[in-house]
């Protein structure tokens, strides 16, 4: 074994002891229930304060969150949820869609570079499909890969491993194929945050408070044409 291979297994294990204790910490110290819509409800006038009180630091606390608990392979729900939660449609997207498309592009560099051999292993042969359908053109692919429902997003963050994309496009794939969902997702979550700062009562009626309405109507829509796209392009591939 030379020396870059002992390097890359060490690098290896260190991300995995890393990636364990921060779960462990997540889940030891309760902090999941911070990002829980419950909890959320319960203390949504103390957010509100915090938030106003502290826009600028509480935006960096979750920007560089965010791009931290990507990189480490979490979900992307919780955090959406408090992003639209806390800071509204405009606000919460940005700071989603690039700490999302960052903290994703560091998981695959890292992942490219030193986990290529555990990926494959993992998911070539349920993916194989894919790296034999991947074109010249791996920037549209991936866009529509992102774009398709079905695969968890950590899942999708790794895929480009099975056919070593270009960074580039991977930055840019992920930019804009996360931009719309994460738009919408925000978007309704704040609606209901402006929904509760306005003391409304939580029935079915909120549903159709247009701040609300549109949002889901838009999900229904993109959801539509996502599975449309996987059918048509993506059925036999995955």
């Amino acid at each position: 074994m030379n020396r870059l291979s002992k390097i890359k297994i060490f690098l290896g294990f260190v991300y995995l002891a890393i990636v364990t204790a921060v779960v462990i910490a997540f889940f030891y110290y309760g902090a999941n229930t911070f990002l829980s819509p419950s909890y959320l409800v319960e203390n949504k006038n103390y957010i509100f304060d915090l938030r106003d009180q502290n826009l600028l630091l509480i935006s960096l606390a979750y920007f560089f969150f965010s791009i931290i608990w990507v990189f480490l392979m979490g979900f992307g729900t919780p955090l959406v949820i408090f992003a639209g939660f806390a800071f509204g449609t405009i606000l919460g997207s940005i700071l989603s869609i690039l700490a999302f498309t960052i903290g994703a592009t560091l998981l695959y560099f890292i992942a490219n570079h030193y986990f290529k051999n555990i990926v494959e292993k993992y998911l070539g042969n349920k993916y194989s499909a894919i790296k034999n359908n991947v074109n010249e053109n791996e920037l549209t692919y991936f866009f529509s890969l992102r774009v398709i429902p079905g695969i968890p997003f950590p899942i999708k963050n790794l895929l480009p491993v099975l056919f070593n994309m270009k960074i580039r496009n991977f930055f840019l794939a992920t930019l804009f194929g996360e931009a719309v969902p994460i738009i919408i997702s925000v978007s309704i979550f704040s609606g209901l945050s402006n929904a509760f700062q306005n003391e409304m009562d939580f029935n079915l009626n909120l549903l159709f408070e247009p701040k609300i309405f549109f949002p889901l109507l838009a999900l229904a829509a993109m959801s539509l044409i996502a599975n449309y796209i996987k059918k048509k392009y993506f059925s036999k591939k995955i």
